[in-house]
C-alpha cells in the first residue's frame, strides 16, 4: 500500500518553513511503522537542510537496528540511497550540502537583485500596503481614506480602534481583505511607505549622504507629519492603549498629592447612576483624599472650552528652532562618509563620529515632530461640540489645557459643589502667567504640579 506526501508551495531550503502537509507526516508515520521508506522525485526535493537529513538517517537506523524492520528504501529516479549505511550516509550529507550551497546563493542573488532596487527607488511586494495597488502605484480612492485617517489623528485626536470601528462600519478592509483592527489602522499610519521611504526587510534605506531614499512610486504625506504620527502612535511593548471613559480622566491633578485622578462610577439606590473623579488609592500612588462631582467637574470645564474655542486662534508660523541644527547635522554626516570613502578618515574614526550624530539628529527629529502636533490648530467651532465624541471632545481640552488640579475641599469636607477647587492651567502661558496662578493659595503639591506642567 502506497500513500502520497505533497509540500507544494513549501520550501525545504527555509529552516523557519514547517512541511506540515508532506515532510512531517510521512516522517512520523515512518516511526510509527505505517510506511517503509520514501520515493521522491529529486533527493534536493526532500532534503535542503542537514537537519531533517540527520532527522531521517536516525529514524531510518531506529527502525532497522532497533526494531529489526526491513531495511528502509529511500529511492529517487537518478539513485538509491541506502542511509543505514555510513558510505550512503556520507553520499546523502555531500550531496544535501551541495543542494543547500546552491539554495543559498540562489537566495543571496535574488535577495541582492530586491535590495539594489529598493536603494533605485523601486519597492516591490508581494503584499503592497493598505492605500497601494498591487504594482505599488497609489490607490487615489484608499488615498482619501489613510490621509482622512492622519488627519483624524493629527488634527481630531482620534483614536485607531475608534478609525478602525468606522472603517467597518463602511464595509472597509485590508488590502488583502481583511478585518480591521486598531492596531491594523496603526501600523497602516506609521509605515514608512506613508510618507515614501524605500524599504527593504522592514529597514529603512539611507544614502550615503545619511539622508532617506526615497520610493519612486512616491507617498502620501511629508516626513514631518509623518514623524508626528509615529510620535502620536507609539507604543509600549506589552502595554495597550485604552481610551477613557471619563471626558476629563487624562488631565485632572489632585490637588493634595499631584498624583492623576481617576473616574469611578458610584451606584445610589433608588436614584440614577453618578460618577466622581477621584484622586488615586494610597497603593497606586495618589493619597486618595481629594474626590469631587464628575458631571459638574464636566460641565464647568466644557463652559471653559466652549468659551475658548468661541475665540480667534492665530496659527503659529515660527519654524522648529532645531531645523538649522537638523541640517547641519545631515550636511556633517555626509562630509564625513565622504572622507571615509576618500581615505581621509579611517572607519574606527568616522563611524563612532557617525553614530554620535545620527543620535543627536534622531533626537531633534522627534522633537521636530512633537513640535508640529503642538502647532495643530483648532479648527472645531463651538457648537459643534455636542456632536463631538469623546475622542475628539479630550483631544481639544489636552491642545488647550496644560493639566486641570482639583483643590481639596475647604475643611476637608466635600458638601455642596465648589467652581473654585478648579485650577485649570492652559498652555503656552508665559513665567509671568504662570506666576500669577501660583500665587492663588495652593497647596505645595498642587504647586510643584504646575510647575512641572
Amino acid at each position: 500500500m502506497t500513500r502520497e506526501y505533497v509540500d507544494n508551495n513549501k520550501s525545504a531550503y527555509k529552516p523557519d518553513v514547517i512541511r506540515d502537509e508532506g515532510f512531517e507526516p510521512w516522517l512520523k508515520d515512518f516511526i510509527d511503522g505505517k510506511t517503509d521508506g520514501i520515493a521522491a522525485w529529486d533527493l534536493d526535493r526532500l532534503f535542503r537542510q542537514s537537519l531533517d537529513l540527520e532527522r531521517v538517517i536516525q529514524a531510518y537506523c531506529n527502525a532497522y537496528c532497533k526494531e529489526h524492520r526491513p531495511k528502509p528504501v529511500a529511492w529517487f529516479p537518478s539513485m538509491r540511497l541506502d542511509l543505514t549505511d555510513t558510505d550512503g550516509q556520507t553520499i546523502a550529507r555531500m550531496l544535501v550540502a551541495a543542494a543547500n550551497q546552491s539554495s543559498a546563493k540562489t537566495a543571496k542573488r535574488v535577495a541582492d537583485f530586491y535590495r539594489d532596487k529598493a536603494i533605485q527607488g523601486r519597492v516591490y511586494s508581494n503584499y503592497p500596503a493598505f492605500y497601494r495597488n498591487p504594482d505599488g502605484i497609489i490607490n487615489q480612492q484608499r488615498a482619501a481614506i489613510a490621509l482622512q485617517a492622519v488627519d483624524d489623528v493629527l488634527h481630531k485626536g482620534k483614536r485607531p480602534a475608534t478609525i478602525a470601528a468606522e472603517w467597518r462600519l463602511e464595509g472597509i478592509t485590508t488590502a488583502r481583505g481583511g478585518r480591521v483592527t486598531g492596531e491594523t489602522v496603526r501600523r497602516i499610519l506609521i509605515s514608512p511607505g506613508m510618507t515614501g521611504l524605500a524599504v527593504y526587510k522592514r529597514e529603512i534605506l539611507i544614502d550615503d549622504d545619511g539622508s532617506y531614499i526615497k520610493r519612486r512610486d512616491g507617498g502620501l504625506i511629508d516626513e514631518p507629519t509623518w514623524h508626528a504620527l509615529c510620535a502620536k502612535l507609539q507604543t509600549k511593548d506589552g502595554f495597550r492603549s485604552r481610551g477613557a471613559r471619563g471626558l476629563l480622566s487624562k488631565k485632572l491633578r489632585c490637588g493634595a498629592c499631584g498624583a492623576g485622578m481617576v473616574r469611578q462610577q458610584k451606584v445610589r439606590k433608588n436614584r440614577p447612576a453618578w460618577f466622581a473623579y477621584n484622586c488615586r488609592s494610597v497603593d497606586s500612588g495618589g493619597c486618595g483624599s481629594v474626590s469631587i462631582s464628575g458631571p459638574r467637574a464636566d460641565a464647568q470645564v466644557i463652559e471653559l472650552v466652549l468659551a475658548y474655542l468661541n475665540q480667534p486662534v492665530e496659527a503659529a508660523d515660527k519654524p522648529f528652532d532645531g531645523q538649522a541644527r537638523l541640517d547641519e547635522l545631515t550636511g556633517k554626516i555626509a562630509e564625513l562618509m565622504t572622507a571615509y570613502r576618500s581615505g581621509e578618515l579611517s572607519g574606527s574614526v568616522a563611524f563612532p563620529s557617525i553614530k554620535q550624530l545620527e543620535e543627536e539628529r534622531r533626537a531633534l527629529r522627534r522633537d521636530a515632530a512633537k513640535y508640529l502636533w503642538s502647532q495643530s490648530k483648532i479648527t472645531t467651532a463651538a457648537e459643534e461640540w455636542p456632536t463631538l465624541g469623546l475622542d475628539r471632545q479630550q483631544a481639544i481640552i489636552d491642545i488647550i489645557f496644560e493639566t486641570i488640579v482639583i483643590l481639596p475641599a475647604k475643611n476637608g469636607k466635600s458638601g455642596k459643589y465648589d467652581a473654585e477647587r478648579i485650577q485649570p492651567v492652559y498652555r503656552k502661558l508665559s513665567t509671568i502667567e504662570l506666576q500669577t496662578r501660583l500665587s492663588a493659595p495652593l497647596s505645595n503639591a498642587c504647586r510643584s504640579v504646575l510647575l512641572a506642567a
